[in-house]
């Protein structure tokens, strides 16, 4: 396989750094001469470096360049071993700068944190939590192993809470997963083939975790307005799609926020069933519709047996409880439970059997959403005031009808990377568009979910005042 330049230039520099050919402290060449030195752009240099900083192997100083970290890489290691060999070349790449730097910060108390994808700490019911668990579980709670597809109770809860939604399923048609996250890399592992093409709506979170990046799997991204505009024809006539699979949010998209009608959905279907394409349905977001019904999934369309449904509690209760399922074809599900067991033995049963007392019970999951949705609509409009107060000249943005997200556009021409970093300096965590996809570069995703509302006003003020500094 051949190597990429930019790792063929970290790799060279963390060489030099164990055989003591830059010591610490050492300052390394300009981007331009190690341009020239390397033969490639300086934007593979940036590359390069934003991978070395991401180990602690440099130190990058503003005006001053760049140097070999004082801890020096191979400090962190005994002996001869090169670690950066084994993870250079694994099949598993490194996030982007954005996603790296976002990673590494978010849990600092002292930023705010002005796009994640979470509930805030006050939203999550942690007294219905220890209610539970304090109940009498005498018979019913267990700690061994689960089945394959997951504790049989949770399963029918399952069944009963996907009724609610119009899906019609049995209990051997799901697959209990730690969460949506791991459904999505068991269907990687379980579905696609170096050969396969991996069918993205863009923008999408999907490209922010790579889960099916490192299968080498084409991805091939279809803007949403192309989806809407082209409902009729989505997909390029006499194109091979053979082992091709179709990933979506279709309602309430992370991070758009955008929702197909229920004649659209249905059009995907069916012609995705025309051309054989699986369709991979991520619905974590479909409970937190703001006003009326939700609008119905996928999966209880008619025509759905290609549509395999992935649901969680994340979102909706809570990201630690890691709990999710995948539902689809009995055939499906077993060959995916069976990869899972080889994988981690099953999702834990504590967290299973806590699964199914939310769902079962309607003084849980039914009364906390319906005040989860409330508290969400009125951070959203408090959110979207204060847009409209600091921001309104700078970009565009639509009313949020659920979820949790604002997709901002920019307006006005923006180095993304330098607001990024000056925004970490004023205390702000911000979302570059480019996360989700890489011609995004002039938008934003804000979440309302988790910043206090108290510090939304000084956030966006703050933010809109480094983006004039940009316009003078």
């Amino acid at each position: 396989m051949k190597q990429a330049k930019y790792q063929y230039i970290v790799d060279d520099i963390l060489t030099q750094m164990t055989d003591n050919s830059l010591r610490p402290g050492d300052k390394l060449p300009s981007q331009r001469v190690l341009a020239q030195q390397y033969r490639v752009n300086r934007s593979t240099i940036i590359e390069a470096f934003d991978i070395l900083e991401s180990y602690g192997a440099i130190d990058r100083i503003e005006k001053r360049g760049v140097y070999v970290s004082q801890y020096k890489w191979n400090q962190f290691v005994k002996d001869n071993i090169r670690w950066h060999d084994y993870f250079g070349h694994s099949r598993s790449q490194n996030n982007q700068y954005y996603i790296r730097k976002i990673n590494e910060l978010e849990f600092d108390t002292h930023l705010i944190r002005t796009g994640t994808g979470e509930l805030a700490p006050e939203l999550i019911p942690n007294d219905l939590f220890k209610e539970i668990i304090a109940q009498d579980v005498e018979g019913a709670l267990t700690t061994n192993y689960e089945p394959p597809k997951g504790k049989l109770a949770l399963r029918h809860a399952v069944v009963e809470h996907l009724a609610r939604k119009g899906i019609s399923c049995n209990v051997e048609q799901i697959c209990i997963v730690s969460g949506a996250l791991q459904g999505l890399k068991l269907i990687a592992d379980g579905l696609l083939v170096p050969q396969s093409k991996v069918l993205i709506e863009t923008p999408s979170y999907i490209n922010s975790v790579h889960t099916w990046h490192s299968m080498k799997a084409k991805m091939l991204p279809i803007q949403i307005e192309t989806i809407e505009q082209h409902i009729n024809h989505i997909f390029r006539a006499n194109s091979e799609y053979k082992h091709s699979i179709f990933y979506c949010i279709p309602t309430l998209h992370n991070p758009t926020q955008h929702t197909y009608s229920k004649t659209q959905k249905q059009k995907i279907i069916n012609q995705c069933q025309q051309q054989g394409i699986p369709i991979v349905e991520d619905d974590v977001y479909g409970d937190l519709w703001f006003e009326g019904d939700r609008p119905l999934p996928m999966k209880a369309l008619d025509n759905n047996d290609n549509v395999l449904y992935l649901g969680s509690l994340s979102k909706t209760v809570s990201p630690g409880l890691r709990v999710g399922w995948i539902v689809g074809d009995e055939r499906v599900i077993s060959h995916l439970a069976d990869l899972k067991m080889q994988n981690d033995y099953g999702a834990s049963s504590i967290a299973q059997f806590i699964a199914q007392k939310w769902l079962t019970e309607p003084k849980y999951y039914h009364n906390h959403l319906i005040q989860l949705r409330q508290t969400l609509q009125r951070k959203s409009a408090h959110f979207m005031q204060c847009l409209e107060t600091y921001l309104a000249d700078c970009g565009t943005w639509q009313q949020p009808q659920g979820s949790f997200y604002i997709w901002f556009q920019l307006t006005v021409p923006i180095d993304m990377k330098t607001l990024f970093n000056q925004a970490l300096e004023q205390g702000l965590i911000i979302y570059p568009g480019e996360i989700y996809d890489n011609e995004a570069k002039q938008y934003l995703r804000f979440s309302y979910a988790y910043i206090a509302e108290q510090d939304m006003e000084p956030a966006i003020q703050c933010l809109a005042e480094l983006i004039m500094q940009h316009q003078h």
